[in-house]
């Protein structure tokens, strides 16, 4: 539970208390000082349910999150194997054949830049 949440109850209670003793009293002045604190109370307990909220919502799209690529691991257990390999081979070609490959890299950025160039 949020901080703000627990002294925003309790400063709205202090309020909801010093108006409901100046009510009794007849003390409209008593009374009137208590509504500041209810209100602001209310507002800081709104404040914590929202940090709260916001806390959840994080937590469970981690947890989404993680269920995803466990799922992911179970249904493809050699694509991390298959995607290391294929690192590892494109590694291995850079460093035999540097300018073959620069001259690939380049021919694929220019690829990818007319097709999205096209797209305008």
């Amino acid at each position: 539970m949020d901080e703000n949440r627990i002294a925003g109850a309790a400063r709205e209670f202090g309020g909801k208390v010093q108006g409901a003793v100046g009510t009794v009293a007849g003390n409209d002045e008593t009374m009137a000082r208590g509504k500041p604190d209810e209100v602001g109370g209310a507002a800081e307990t709104l404040v914590g349910q929202a940090r709260d909220a916001v806390r959840d919502v994080a937590g469970q799209a981690g947890d989404l999150a993680d269920r995803a690529i466990d799922k992911g691991r179970d249904v493809l257990p050699e694509a991390g194997r298959a995607s290391r390999q294929g690192g590892e081979t494109l590694t291995q070609y850079a460093k035999e054949f540097p300018l073959a490959f620069a001259a690939m890299a380049g021919a694929l950025g220019y690829l990818l830049a007319m097709a999205i160039r096209g797209r305008r």
